[in-house]
């Protein structure tokens, strides 16, 4: 299994929105990992995810 990319335990605010933006992300990456192949698309893909998930967590805090 791969390190988590949201780093889950960082969350100073103790958002539980924060941790379910989070959760659902790394779910997604997992599903992406186990089930499309590793090619330059589906590092796009991750990178994407990755970032929409960095946005919606600060999209809480502004």
């Amino acid at each position: 299994m791969a390190e988590p990319s949201t780093l889950p335990a960082f969350n100073p605010s103790g958002s539980d929105v924060v941790a379910t933006i989070k959760a659902k992300t790394e779910d997604l990456l997992a599903y992406l990992r186990d089930n499309v192949p590793n090619n330059r698309e589906r590092s796009i893909a991750v990178t994407n995810y990755e970032q929409a998930a960095m946005w919606a967590v600060k999209a809480n805090f502004t």
